[in-house]
């Protein structure tokens, strides 16, 4: 628990380090372009990109780390590097797709039947899009990284990078006279690619390759295990990958349906989650990176008591510092964005408008971090499935609630409905989670037996097929 908590705070500081950063540019951002038709573009362009990202390269970890974690628990350090090295490349093939689909999609994104977009919005997107594909696959090739380097215990290196982007836009809005919506592509390219630069050294330091392995160089005695390998993390990646494409719906979802609403409620909707954004970017950092290496090797040990006293003192710390927080937070909520974004072209009027989306995003972080203890505990234990059935749930609530709350509360409701899917989602996951490790723990006592040879692979081998 000790050592646990040392890395969730080295990944928790440095990750605020990074949206202190990303505030500071938001805050140029903002005096810069207000809610105008530039800034509206420039955030639907993203949001594609953003969403593919999440999907293909986000996921990755949750199949691959414990994997690769079994691997180097039964096998050796070396095994679990050719793994590695496989799955990369094969997501290299992958992320180049998906650049191209996510420009072709970002340009159709805002001709949406409903959308109320101005006619220089519309024109600005498809350039925006294209100019940002390079984005897209800089970008999933930095998430699939950092998610090898945290398996690796490398948390400091992949919680630090991400720095190079909000970096990149502030300084160019600062130094370049007179600003466009240009110079922040220009920014955020040139950020991008310093991240990714950064990552690449740091996996070089670990011995890990970033051209990634093919099968043809693998050695015969290692090819058997590795392909046996490479079948669980495909068993476990389909899984994460559909429950990502629904829960990131939601995102894709209330981008959409707050273009429906008047012209700046996009921006409105970007100004508002800044601050919860904040919270759970550096929550979420420091138990994400850090937990699911730490759970999938109590997991691979087959520890059972020590996993489920760790998932309750992280219970209820979780609770007792992110109730009050978000208590306090919400009390001061006009300030905050007074502060932050009260200057040059945004007014006290929008002020209003971003300090209630704000308080109403607010809501979800006590749920929205929590459920992550459950979510990295149930990839852990490998059963990834559950998490699609989750994301389904949430996906359906999310659209039902935004029809609800914004035609009375306006681009705040959607905010709304977004704190209240979250409290759905983590009190689904922990109920999913509590029965997969009852079932995990059962599955190991019925396989360890006298004449199982080495009982640790066996609970190991049992627990991965039960699963899948």
């Amino acid at each position: 628990m000790r050592g646990l908590l040392r890395a969730a705070l080295a990944v928790g500081g440095l990750t605020a380090a990074v949206k202190l950063v990303a505030l500071l540019k938001d805050s140029l951002v903002a005096a810069q372009f207000g809610n105008g038709a530039a800034l509206d573009a420039f955030l639907l362009a993203l949001v594609v990109p953003t969403f593919l990202i999440g999907v293909a390269a986000g996921t990755l970890p949750a199949a691959l780390t414990p994997a690769y974690i079994a691997q180097r628990e039964h096998r050796s350090s070396a095994s679990a590097k050719l793994l590695a090295g496989a799955v990369l490349r094969q997501s290299y093939r992958w992320l180049v797709v998906l650049s191209g689909v996510a420009a072709l999609a970002s340009v159709l994104l805002g001709w949406l039947p409903g959308a109320r977009l101005d006619a220089d919005t519309r024109d600005m997107l498809p350039l925006l899009a294209f100019v940002l594909a390079p984005f897209t696959l800089l970008q999933g090739v930095c998430a699939a990284w950092s998610g090898l380097l945290a398996a690796e215990g490398a948390y400091r290196a992949s919680a630090f990078a991400p720095i190079a982007q909000p970096l990149g836009i502030a300084l160019g809005i600062a130094f370049v006279p007179d600003p466009t919506v240009w110079t922040m592509v220009a920014g955020l390219l040139a950020g991008t690619l310093a991240q990714a630069a950064w990552l690449a050294w740091s996996l070089r330091v670990h011995g890990l390759s970033i051209r990634g392995v093919a099968m043809s160089r693998v050695p015969h005695h290692e090819r058997a295990a590795l392909s046996t390998a490479l079948a669980r993390v495909r068993v476990q990646y389909l899984p994460a990958v559909a429950g990502a494409i629904l829960m990131s719906a939601t995102t894709l979802v209330d981008q959409t349906m707050a273009a429906w609403l008047p012209v700046g409620s996009v921006s409105a909707l970007g100004y508002g989650t800044k601050l919860s954004s904040v919270l759970m970017t550096v929550g979420a950092m420091a138990l994400s990176t850090t937990l699911l290496p730490h759970l999938s090797a109590l997991v691979a040990r087959a520890e059972w008591t020590a996993l489920r006293e760790l998932e309750r003192r992280l219970r209820w710390l979780l609770l007792g510092t992110t109730i009050p927080v978000t208590i306090a937070l919400m009390f001061f909520s006009v300030p905050i964005v007074q502060l932050l974004f009260e200057r040059g072209a945004f007014s006290a009027v929008e002020t209003v408008t971003v300090s209630r989306v704000q308080a109403a995003y607010l809501l979800q972080v006590p749920g929205h971090l929590l459920g992550i203890l459950y979510v990295r505990l149930i990839s852990a234990l490998q059963a990834n499935r559950l998490l699609t059935i989750g994301s389904a749930i949430n996906l359906v609530v999310n659209i039902g609630l935004n029809v609800v709350f914004m035609r009375r509360y306006g681009v705040a409701g959607i905010a709304l409905s977004t704190a209240a899917v979250y409290a759905v989602s983590c009190a689904y996951l922990a109920v999913v989670a509590h029965r997969r490790l009852r079932a995990a723990e059962a599955e190991s006592i019925r396989v360890v037996q006298p004449d199982s040879g080495s009982p640790l692979t066996r609970v190991a081998e049992a627990s991965c097929a039960s699963a899948a």
